[in-house]
């Protein structure tokens, strides 16, 4: 939980920017390994290819850095988080139907 007290409002966006930035960094990381690691399965059905596809679109979007509202950084970097996170998670779900887990 993030403790705001005694910080300006420009601190406090400062911090949530860089806490997106950390967990934006972390699912490309996830997304990376996964599709390494599982790229075999995942190329066996075309659902699985749809699934590779749409985790390459979220490995390749990026912050856009020169947005000089800091609202704007943010709300970007939520939307990739986001999109990444839902790239994540229909690989899992594609796993767990057709994966197998050793």
């Amino acid at each position: 939980m993030l403790h705001f007290g005694g910080m300006t409002d420009e601190e406090r966006l400062a911090r949530l920017e860089r806490k997106a930035a950390e967990i934006r960094k972390m699912l490309f990381g996830a997304l990376l390994l996964a599709k390494d690691a599982w790229k075999d399965e995942l190329s066996q059905r075309g659902e699985g290819l749809e699934i590779m596809d749409a985790m390459e679109k979220a490995e390749e979007s990026f912050t856009q850095g020169s947005q000089p509202d800091g609202f704007k950084r943010l709300e970007h970097a939520l939307d990739i988080i986001n999109l990444r996170a839902r790239s994540i998670f229909s690989f899992m779900s594609y796993m767990s139907k057709y994966g197998k887990f050793h």
